[in-house]
């Protein structure tokens, strides 16, 4: 089986039309680790489509902020965005987030969208930070999301962990070995933050036990143009045209 993998979608319709475009003749199945809403200008259809054409849906930090109305937890822009989206999206939409799941398995293959031991919020940005998740981890992979940065980390044995970076454009290939376990974080498709302002795309082939993350170029300018013409705050048009 071919799963497609993405996460922080964050209301940037450009960039999810995009991504399911690439992705559509090459998988058969769809994943979604959560924060479909936040930051981004078009939640609701954001909401509509991932509804429509995935087969697993997440629930994120941002979801469980517009289902609790607390905020507490996100800095201004998060906080600003998010009570932006609560006012926007529809009854129906806010009554599909909150039938979203925090994790999800498939075959050998954990989904959660930050982490195992806190699926909503924690941030894994470590060797030190993996291996506390590893020590929960009773499957094969775990694929995240959350940071907006991607990266992997391999555990082989009890203390030893191999951290793994995409390469120079943005992009990975990993293959997936015998004898070790796997954190994956599958970086953001509509709001990256490592520096390529390009969507994430993520596919793991269970056959061939390779996961490969593509970045998708998309029409970036009609994000910038509809943050700011919806009133967001304006360092979020520049974050999607600088994946900063």
């Amino acid at each position: 089986m071919r799963i497609g993998i993405i996460s922080d979608v964050h209301g940037n319709l450009e960039a999810l039309n995009s991504t399911l475009l690439f992705l559509n003749s090459r998988i058969d199945f769809l994943a979604v680790l959560g924060d479909t809403v936040g930051y981004g200008p078009d939640p609701e259809e954001c909401i509509g489509t991932v509804k429509i054409k995935a087969n697993l849906i997440l629930k994120g930090n941002h979801e469980e902020g517009i289902i609790t109305g607390n905020y507490t937890a996100f800095k201004d822009i998060a906080r600003v965005s998010l009570e932006w989206t609560a006012k926007v999206i529809t009854s129906d939409s806010l009554k599909s987030i909150r039938e979203f799941k925090e994790t999800a398995e498939v075959e050998d293959i954990l989904f959660v969208h930050a982490a195992i031991s806190s699926p909503l919020f924690k941030y894994i940005i470590s060797d030190k930070d993996a291996m506390n998740e590893f020590a929960l981890l009773d499957k094969k992979i775990c694929f995240i999301g959350h940071t907006h940065i991607p990266a992997a980390y391999r555990k082989e044995g009890e203390d030893r962990i191999d951290v793994i970076h995409p390469d120079f454009s943005g992009k990975m290939e990993i293959e997936i070995e015998q004898g070790y376990k796997y954190i994956i974080n599958t970086g953001s498709t509509g709001q990256p933050r490592d520096g390529f302002p390009f969507a994430c795309a993520s596919i793991y082939d269970t056959e061939k036990h390779l996961f490969t993350l593509h970045r998708v170029e998309y029409p970036v300018e009609i994000t910038r143009k509809k943050i700011l013409e919806k009133g967001l705050p304006s360092v979020l048009a520049r974050r999607v045209v600088q994946g900063i």
